[in-house]
């Protein structure tokens, strides 16, 4: 969190430098998942599988040299969490999600010189900071934490999830204006996204752990 902030703060103070703005829209279906670490009363709770998930938004990359890009943007972002092994009344339980988010990606992008005619290959480096905006579970009959989640009265996830952003891919000049790009990005979550919801009294973030990351496949437009 400290290397990204410190990105951030790097990039802020170079505003300034900036000699172009490029602004865009990418799309970006992904293959969500989850890593767990569990103990105690949820020790034998595991990850359940991955699903196909997507991202879109708006993007803005700021050019402070001709290879060098401060890249943000606003992303709606929807990630899978699947949990199964806990048994919340003596039967094999899962617990699945979809959680919906606002992504603000702040990160560097560092552009080759041309690989081929108007073509060049480029790398990002950075981190994403998640605002929930809904978490909406797929079935309620076995989820456990949908269960300690009326129980509580509380809500299962974090408001707020955070991430570390790696991505390359490949832009094609099409006209004056008009960029067009593809890529793979890396997505890993650095936080707990169990939020404040308890079970008997404890809560259940205290014992178990969820870190949602995603890989995607991006393809958009600058202009």
């Amino acid at each position: 969190m400290k290397k990204i902030a410190l990105l951030a703060l790097f990039c802020g103070l170079s505003f300034a430098g900036f000699s172009q703005v490029k602004l865009g829209l990418r799309l970006a279906p992904n293959i969500s998942f989850n890593g767990v670490n569990s103990e105690g009363s949820y020790n034998n709770v595991t990850n359940e599988g991955s699903g196909l998930r997507f991202s879109a938004g708006p993007i803005a990359d700021f050019y402070f040299a001709d290879n060098y890009a401060f890249s943000t943007g606003l992303w709606y972002t929807v990630k899978r969490v699947g949990l199964s092994g806990f048994a919340f009344t003596g039967e094999p339980s899962n617990s699945l999600y979809n959680i919906q988010y606002l992504q603000v990606p702040v990160s560097l992008k560092l552009y080759t010189n041309e690989v081929a005619v108007d073509t060049r290959v480029y790398f990002q480096l950075g981190g994403t900071l998640d605002f929930k905006i809904a978490e909406k579970y797929k079935e309620e009959n076995d989820n456990f934490l949908y269960k300690y989640s009326v129980i509580s009265d509380k809500k299962v996830f974090k408001p707020i999830d955070a991430g570390i952003l790696l991505g390359a891919g490949v832009e094609l000049i099409m006209g004056e204006n008009t960029t067009v790009f593809g890529g793979l990005n890396y997505n890993r979550g650095l936080v707990n996204s169990i939020g404040g919801v308890e079970y008997n009294g404890s809560k259940v973030n205290n014992d178990l752990s969820v870190r949602n990351s995603y890989v995607s496949i991006e393809i958009g437009l600058k202009f």
